[in-house]
């Protein structure tokens, strides 16, 4: 090598996830691939006269963290919106008060944007009702999104900008929520798209821009690299929004979009196909929202399975939004009737193989009972959960799910043990893209109350010990190389192994199974992407 390694990361205690070469010390890197992973010696004869050697003092280097699952510009937006979470509002009346602050900041007209609210943890456990908001913002339209994205509250100039009154048609798969002469209550149920389709963009693109500037500086501190967006409606509109962010860097983690099952034909009208685009930026899996908020199944199973079969035979393999246990039902069945490694696809001309090294998946997938668990397995999907939805929020859940259900609520360790592949993703902004708290629920089961869900199969006894939960590198795993394999990209990254793309994090602290209190103190000391650092904090 002439010229040697661009980058020599010495002295480091790398936990590769390699099987043929799980630990090491050093780390060569040649532009933007690795080059050599081994011993100081090993590694060494690669320094060349331009080398950059950093002496990392022994701290753990990992590969570069993958969340496969998140909504980057609606996180971006709620990191530049009002903070409406538990952690700022604890009652409708600090609510009120936090709007009328930025009420008064705000030229009259604009929209003020609330992001994170979940009445259930307000003291009065419900929403502000339509004619509080109007008291408080008089002269401005307000929008507030429920933390879990499916559902918003509007006051009346909001629902005016809308064009939502009285006479307003509930939408297929929307519900618009009517006090009892049928006016709207400004409640709106999984109606983002119609949102969106009627109103458009409710930010500046300098709100924009300053919003995603924020969230990939946070995102490089945490470790990640890449993320995977699941975003319902994702057509060609975003994906030359994202074709902008990443060519300027505004936007730097590695991008897949998904393509919304809706949007795809003006994907595909755009020359657009799964595996679309380079390794910086590109298309991912179809995405297929299957809810219950009306009541019934939307789409209904016959029309999932038409949907689910049109993306295979346009060549993509598809992901499908299930988090009720009857949607995840219903999302088995498609996944074992279309999933090219199934035992039923197998033999099942209803599958056509496209990508047969690409799993279909599952998105959430955080209701399934042990009934279901078996068929999930025989499926061949891959899930892709949220471990983090347990820490941020399962104190709450412990309050308000079903005895029944709750031993069964995003129970990542039942589908390890039975061989189901699994990918972690934080859903962002449902909760926190800080991956960590999730990694740590994954390894101890806790909640950030320092609860713990019941996982023995009974409703009434609480796991004892924390050796009900993953290992450490069993969570590191699904949120690196499991995602990768999730995405269809595992052969260029996910381990720190040399040819393979130099994406890289060096953590700020050890991390052992003795160690469980610190992973949620973790951050990146020196963030790598295609051998570049882009995130660096403090002297190494």
């Amino acid at each position: 090598m002439e010229n040697g390694a661009t980058l020599i990361l010495s002295n480091v205690s790398a936990l590769t996830l390699d099987p043929l070469n799980p630990r090491a010390v050093a780390v060569a890197i040649v532009g933007e691939r690795i080059a050599a992973v081994g011993r100081e010696d090993h590694v060494s004869i690669l320094r060349g006269a331009k080398t950059e050697v950093i002496d990392c003092k022994g701290l753990p280097l990992i590969p570069g963290l993958n969340d496969a699952h998140t909504h980057v510009l609606a996180t971006a937006a709620a990191l530049s919106g009002l903070d409406c979470s538990s952690s700022r509002i604890d009652s409708v009346g600090s609510l009120l008060t936090a709007l009328q602050g930025r009420a008064a900041v705000l030229p009259p007209g604009n929209w003020i944007r609330g992001y994170g609210l979940d009445p259930g943890e307000l003291r009065e456990k419900r929403y502000p009702t339509r004619s509080e908001l109007d008291t408080v913002t008089p002269v401005h339209p307000v929008r507030i999104d429920h933390s879990s994205g499916h559902a918003a509250m509007l006051n009346s100039r909001g629902l005016a900008r809308a064009e939502i009154g009285a006479e307003t048609i509930d939408p297929s798969d929307g519900v618009i929520e009517r006090d009892e002469w049928g006016e709207p209550t400004g409640l709106l149920l999984e109606m983002g798209a119609y949102l969106r389709q009627r109103l458009g963009s409710t930010r500046s693109p300098e709100e924009m821009v300053a919003g995603v500037s924020h969230l990939n500086e946070t995102l490089l501190s945490y470790g990640i690299t890449s993320v995977q967006d699941a975003g319902p409606d994702n057509g060609v509109g975003q994906w030359e929004t994202f074709q902008s962010l990443t060519a300027k860097q505004i936007f730097q983690p590695r991008v897949t979009m998904m393509a919304g099952i809706g949007k795809l034909q003006e994907v595909l009208d755009a020359g657009l196909g799964w595996g679309s685009g380079d390794d910086r930026l590109r298309i991912g899996h179809a995405k297929i929202m299957l809810t219950c908020t009306t009541g019934q199944l939307m789409p209904a199973p016959e029309d999932l399975s038409g949907l689910a079969l049109r993306a295979r035979e346009h060549g993509f393999p598809f992901a499908v939004h299930a988090i009720e246990q009857e949607a995840v039902e219903q999302a088995i069945r498609v996944m074992a009737l279309t999933n090219p490694i199934s035992r039923v696809a197998r033999i099942n001309e209803f599958s056509p193989e496209v990508h047969p090294r690409v799993n279909n998946r599952i998105e959430h997938c955080a209701e399934c009972p042990p009934h279901l668990m078996g068929r999930l397995a025989y499926s061949g999907a891959t899930v892709v959960t949220q471990p983090g939805s347990i820490y941020w929020r399962g104190d709450g859940y412990m309050e308000r799910v079903d005895t029944e259900m709750l031993p069964h609520l995003y129970d990542a360790k039942r589908k390890f043990e039975l061989g189901i592949p699994v990918a972690f993703g934080s859903d962002s902004p449902v909760i926190d893209p800080n991956p960590w708290p999730g990694i740590y629920n994954a390894v101890t089961g806790k909640t950030r109350a320092d609860q713990l869900l019941p996982r023995s199969g009974r409703a009434d006894r609480f796991a004892v010990n924390e050796s009900d939960g993953l290992t450490f590198v069993q969570a590191l795993s699904a949120y690196t190389l499991a995602g990768a394999e999730a995405e269809g990209t595992a052969g260029e990254k996910g381990m720190i192994r040399a040819g393979m793309l130099a994406d890289l994090a060096l953590l700020d602290r050890p991390l052992n199974e003795l160690r469980k209190g610190e992973i949620l103190k973790t951050r990146s000391r020196l963030t790598i992407l295609g051998g570049s650092t882009v995130w660096r904090d403090g002297e190494i």
